[in-house]
């Protein structure tokens, strides 16, 4: 029997064994805790043994460290990216702390979770001391229950299931989503303050931030176009039909493992910029093991480029291609459907367009966000309501034709960071040393690598990825691979006589993205 082809595990987001022989001490000891001195230490805590209520402190700083860090810069009025505030208010100063408002991707991991309640204890604090929130949440969950996939940690993915390719029935398709939408709703029980809800991965398809239509994907795209409010259950059955098709077509395992991990980022930065309750921000749960595995993967899969704005804090640009066919918000207000326009997809930026993305819990290791969910929460430990998790990531594999890159990597950093957490520390912490050369799709204004102030937007963005290209590193290996920089496509254009013809159209996608959708 043919193995699945479903959309995998994203492997950047699998959880290893969670073998936690140098976390939590195995033998008695009377050795009282490095840090209270009053309470015996029975966690070791990078090479202290620490009592549980200081760890949970240790790992509680290093969030709130980041918090700040945020906030500085939602305050900060000299941002121009962050305008989610200034477009729906008059004044010109920065947001009050109550108008702050953030979202959360939630992948029903440790190290998301853990994110989630140490936002709580924050606001719980804070409201304590009889203040006012200092931020709203949203809470956003991006499952693929229905398409055969799960996912891990991170970036909201996800975490149960396995995948079997064949094409679910509509009751198990059901009977998934529901298993889903139950575990996000004992975690909105446990948090009352926040905002919860689940976005399946289907509606990624026609997203304005994707160029559909210059991947050639542009039928494919249309399938959502036509939803009336009769058909609404149909309509989405058949996308999610067509999207287990498209993982089904794609080349490889990192290849459907890779596009996984693009559609959720997609999805959770337009749920983050969805009107009229626009965020200030979104906030990842990668830890440092997380953002160590992402940059060797990346960098394998040929987008090291784009590496400064996907590990870094910071503000990225979002496009939106004008012609994709859903995304009537992304066409100009004062453009009509037959405006030049469609004739040609292009990426548009602006600074209404830019969102902060966060990592807050980026410099904690993975083994002690595992840790951390079996000690905090109340009344019971935020890790009893999460999904129970396949901890078989270093079990031997027949052939490594079945393993992503993103899971090979995830092997090797488990074992890593067991022996020598100082590694992958070095790893995440000499990525975040790396500059953004230009304002990534145009956020501030800067034109990009290689280009010229008269080149369109779309030469300098990906039109899957929509990292910002590496004009001259593309260039040199496509050379030597004897290929064109260009993808054709085939494009239906509506001239102003309402006559439709179909031309083939070149559109820029980085060399990951290429490797990636190739078949």
């Amino acid at each position: 029997m043919a193995s699945s082809t479903s959309p995998p595990h994203p492997a950047s987001e699998a959880i290893p064994p969670t073998n936690t022989t140098t976390t939590i001490a195995t033998t008695t000891t009377t050795k009282p805790c490095a840090k209270c001195r009053s309470q015996p230490g029975t966690l070791d805590s990078r090479g202290q043994l620490v009592c549980p209520s200081c760890f949970q402190k240790f790992i509680s700083q290093k969030c709130i460290k980041q918090i700040g860090l945020l906030n500085k810069d939602v305050r900060s009025s000299s941002s121009q990216s962050l305008s989610a505030y200034h477009s729906t208010q008059k004044n010109s100063g920065p947001p009050q702390s109550s108008s702050r408002r953030y979202l959360l991707g939630l992948s029903l991991g440790p190290s998301s979770a853990a994110l989630l309640e140490l936002l709580n204890e924050n606001v719980e604090y804070q409201v304590s001391r009889k203040k006012n929130p200092p931020f709203e949440l949203s809470v956003v969950h991006v499952s693929c229950a229905g398409l055969g996939g799960g996912g891990g940690d991170g970036n909201g993915v996800n975490g149960n299931g396995n995948g079997n390719g064949n094409g679910n029935g509509g009751n198990e398709r059901e009977r998934e989503r529901e298993k889903v939408e139950e575990c996000v709703k004992r975690l909105a029980g446990r948090y009352p303050r926040f905002e919860f809800r689940v976005v399946y991965l289907e509606e990624v398809v026609g997203l304005g931030s994707v160029d559909w239509e210059g991947l050639g994907l542009g039928d494919f795209a249309t399938a959502s176009s036509s939803t009336t409010e009769n058909d609404a259950t149909t309509t989405t059955s058949t996308t999610a039909s067509k999207l287990r098709r498209l993982f089904d077509n794609l080349p490889s395992t990192t290849s459907r493992t890779d596009l996984l991990r693009l559609f959720t980022r997609h999805l959770l930065i337009a749920e983050a910029c969805k009107p009229p309750n626009k965020c200030h921000a979104l906030l990842l749960g990668s830890s440092t093991t997380a953002l160590a595995e992402l940059t060797l993967s990346e960098t394998a899969k040929g987008r090291g480029f784009s590496l400064p704005w996907q590990i870094n804090d910071g503000v990225l640009g979002v496009p939106s291609f004008s012609s994709s066919p859903t995304s009537s918000s992304a066409r100009p207000a004062n453009s009509s459907p037959t405006s030049s326009h469609t004739n040609k997809p292009k990426a548009k930026t602006s600074e209404d367009q830019g969102i902060l993305i966060y990592h807050p819990l980026r410099d904690a290791l993975r083994k002690e966000l595992v840790t951390f969910t079996k000690l905090a929460g109340e009344p019971t430990p935020i890790a009893e309501l999460l999904p129970e998790t396949d901890l078989t990531t270093t079990a031997a594999v027949v052939s490594h034709k079945d393993l992503s890159i993103e899971e090979v990597m995830v092997r090797y950093f488990a074992d890593v960071e067991e022996n020598y957490p100082s590694i992958v520390a070095n790893v995440a912490r000499t990525t975040g040393k790396l500059m953004r050369l230009f304002g990534g799709g145009g956020a501030d204004g800067v034109e990009g690598v290689g280009g010229d102030a008269s080149e369109d937007d779309e030469e300098r963005l990906c039109g899957l990825c929509s990292m910002p290209l590496d004009e001259f590193g593309d260039e040199r290996w496509k050379g030597e691979l004897g290929e064109d920089s260009y993808r054709d496509a085939a494009v239906t254009v509506e001239d102003e006589g309402e006559k439709k013809m179909t031309k083939t159209t070149k559109q820029r996608i980085c060399y990951g993205c290429e490797r990636s959708i190739r078949v």
